[in-house]
C-alpha cells in the first residue's frame, strides 16, 4: 500500500467519497483538485495495486504553528486493514517536517470509530466545538507534534 499526494485525477474519486461521508460540504472535483495545488492544504490519497483506497485533507495554519485534519476516509471494502493508521503516521510525519506544534482535528460525538482510531494514535479529546455538523455536536480533538530529529553519529576518535 502506498500513500502519496494526491493528482489531478484522484479528485473525482475523492469527490464522490466527500459527498457520501461528508455531505455537509460543498465540495466540487475542481475545488478540490484547486486545494491540491494549494501550499495551505495537502491531500493524500492511499493505493493499492492502483486501487484508490483512502484520502485525507490536512489544512495547515503557519501563522499559528498547527494544522487541522480536514477528513479522512477509507473504502469500506478496505477497512480493518490499518490504513487510517499508515494515513495519519504519515500526516504526523509531514507535520513535523515543516515544524507545527499542534495537529487537531473534528470529529462528530457519534463517531466512535474515529475517535478511537484517534486515541490510539495519540490525540487527545479537548472540548466540544461551539459549532454542530449536520446538527450534531463535535469534539476537538488534537496532538502535539514532535519535531523531526536529526540522527548524527559520532565517531570516536
Amino acid at each position: 500500500m502506498k500513500i502519496e499526494k494526491a493528482r489531478a485525477e484522484d479528485a473525482e474519486w475523492i469527490d464522490e467519497k466527500i459527498r457520501i461521508e461528508f455531505p455537509y460540504t460543498e465540495f466540487t472535483p475542481k475545488k478540490i483538485a484547486e486545494r491540491m495545488n494549494d501550499p495551505k492544504y495537502l491531500v493524500l490519497v492511499s493505493h493499492q495495486n492502483n486501487i484508490l483506497t483512502g484520502f485525507a485533507e490536512l489544512e495547515f495554519f503557519l501563522d499559528k504553528k498547527e494544522a487541522r485534519l480536514n477528513a479522512i476516509y477509507v473504502n469500506d471494502a478496505w477497512r480493518g486493514q490499518k490504513i487510517a493508521t499508515k494515513i495519519v503516521k504519515r500526516i504526523l510525519e509531514e507535520c513535523s517536517k515543516i515544524e507545527l506544534d499542534r495537529l487537531f482535528l473534528l470529529v462528530r460525538t457519534s463517531n466512535n470509530g474515529a475517535k478511537e482510531l484517534y486515541e490510539k494514535n495519540g490525540f487527545i479529546y479537548e472540548k466540544i466545538h461551539d459549532k454542530k455538523i449536520g446538527g450534531e455536536k463535535i469534539e476537538v480533538w488534537s496532538q502535539k507534534i514532535a519535531p523531526q530529529t536529526t540522527h548524527i553519529r559520532r565517531y570516536a576518535s
